[in-house]
This record gives structure tokens, sequence and C-alpha cells, in this order.
């Protein structure tokens, strides 16, 4: 056993108890005093010697210092991980079978769908289910140059933006922040979705076609949690990327069932059966923090309305807002 463990005893002052050692020479020293007066004495750094030491110089000291050292890099993994553990309490594989269906049905069409911890605000407001072979979404929409933000639920995939956007652009007597909106034709409006949710804030956007189902068009886009659909007006610039939404051409050279090539074409999808009740095998968790939370949009669009008795909150005939 070393001495150094057998002497309580400050090796600088040799008459206080010592409280620390050095790491780079293992001195045991009682206070700050004692710190600087070996520095001073014995050209101590203070900080544990890193560089190649042959195994001739190899001493008692060194092994130490370097027993010391896988000592500290292990207690401080395992307080990472401890403390990951109580950041990171809600795992992917405690989703529920709902959301784990939902999101095996997105990536079999080739959207990314990722989730937040339970108890955050947007996976509490997150209403998508798979159902029937249909995923009805969750859809926020954002208005830009506006701080108006609505939520729809069960919005399916086979319907088109125009119809549910439609139902709060309607005319109405009342001026509020949406009016601009109201006032232009309802074709004429941009609509855009965020291409990669994950990627960043200077990410591109994937311009919507608000008469094409939602469906096609959020193949190839990475969702967290639901869609987030950013409204233009016709005269409003934008200051990002835009990858523009081609609805695809179908082959002339299909056979249309009649013996020739012309005349009918035909679009083929794929649609592979999802399993409601096992991962997709390259199904990741995602753990982040989203960027904004939404607000309440509609106690300043309708000052003089109450949603809770005028708004109507079933489904699709007039959206709901996020409380």
């Amino acid at each position: 056993m070393d001495k150094k463990m057998d002497n309580p005893v400050c090796e600088e002052c040799k008459l206080n108890p010592w409280k620390y050692k050095c790491p780079g020479c293992s001195i045991r020293s009682c206070g700050l005093d004692c710190v600087k007066s070996h520095k001073k004495r014995t050209g101590c750094t203070g900080k544990r010697k890193l560089e190649f030491v042959p195994i001739s110089q190899f001493d008692d000291n060194i092994l130490l210092s370097d027993y010391n050292m896988l000592e500290e890099t292990k207690r401080v993994a395992e307080s990472s991980q401890r403390r990951r553990n109580n950041l990171c309490k809600y795992s992917y594989r405690q989703v529920s079978d709902a959301f784990r269906s939902l999101h095996n049905a997105a990536n079999s069409r080739n959207t990314t769908l990722c989730f937040l911890p339970s108890g955050m605000l947007k996976r509490e407001n997150n209403k998508s289910r798979y159902r029937k072979k249909c995923i009805a979404w969750t859809i926020e929409w954002r208005f830009h140059s506006t701080d108006a933000v609505l939520l729809d639920h069960g919005v399916g995939e086979d319907t088109s933006l125009c119809s549910v956007l439609e139902n709060h652009l309607m005319p109405g007597p009342w001026i509020h922040k949406l009016k601009p909106f109201c006032d232009v034709d309802l074709d004429s409006l941009k609509l855009f979705i965020r291409k990669d949710s994950m990627g960043g804030a200077k990410g591109p956007f994937k311009e919507l076609n608000i008469k094409t189902p939602l469906r096609k068009q959020l193949a190839g886009v990475t969702i967290l949690e639901y869609p987030v659909i950013h409204v233009y007006l016709p005269s409003q610039s934008y200051d990002f990327e835009v990858i523009r939404y081609v609805e695809p051409t179908p082959d002339p050279t299909f056979y249309d069932g009649h013996g020739s090539t012309q005349g009918l074409t035909y679009e083929m999808e794929e649609d592979p059966e999802v399993v409601d009740d096992e991962f997709t095998k390259n199904s990741h968790a995602q753990e982040i923090e989203f960027e904004q939370l939404p607000v309440d949009a509609y106690a300043e669009l309708f000052p003089d309305m109450d949603p809770a008795t005028d708004c109507n909150d079933d489904g699709l005939e007039e959206g709901e807002i996020i409380e």
C-alpha cells in the first residue's frame, strides 16, 4: 500500500489534514496556500500529464495518475447516462400502438415521421391516426405576417388542402387578421411545408398544390409530429429555397388492356401493407425540441366570439383552435 495513503497530514505544510490531491503529481495538500506553494516549489502545473511516458520512467505516481483518470472517466460516463435517462424518460419504444401504426404507415408512403417525448405540447396536440388504411392528419396552419396559428384534426390524406383551408377563410362581416387571405381567390394562395423539419431553420421548403391530395405531396418530407403548412398571399415574397411539387406524368406506353398502347393511361401506385404491431426495422427514436409552440389564435382573431361556444371542434367543419 502506498505510504501516502497512511499519512493523513498535508505533504506541504505537515500541519493540517490533507483535503486535496494534485492531478498532476498526486501531492496532497490542505488548502489554497499549500497548493500554490507546492506548484512553486516543484514546478507542477496542477494538470494531469497526458504525454507519452517511456517504460523506463514509469513509476507508482504515473500508474496512480492513470488509474485516477480511468476512474474519473467512468464516473463522468455514468453521470451522463443517469442525466440522459432523467431528461429522456420517454423513448420511442414507449410510443403507443396507435402512433406506431401511424409511423409505419407514413414510412410506407415515403414520409418520415418523427415524434417528441410524451408531455411536450406539440405531442399533446397531435391527434393524427391511422385507421382503415388511411392516415387522418392533424394539420397546423400558419399565416404569414400574422400570429394566427390554426389547428385541424382528422384531415384525410386523400383530401385536398383547398377543402380544408376554405373553412377558415369563409367571408364574414367581422374584421380580423385573416381578412387579407379571405379577400383573395383561394386558388391563388401559396402553401409551403418545410421539407425536413429536423434540418434546421435554413432548410428548403416544398410548395404544395392546393388542389392535390395531401398524400402525394407529403412523399419525401420529414415531419415532426404533424404537418405545419405556411400560407402566403400572392403578393407576399419569401426568402427561402423552394422545391416545387410536380404532378407525375403517366407513362403513355402502359398497356390499356385492349391490345393498344394508345388512349387510356394508368398511374400505378403501390401501397405496401402496414403492420400495426411491429416497428419498421429502420425506425429510430427522435427526441428533440421543436422550434415554436402553437399559440391561441382565435382569442385575437375574433375578440367578440367565444371559441368554447361559437366554434365547432367536431372535425373539419370549422377546425380546432389551439388551446
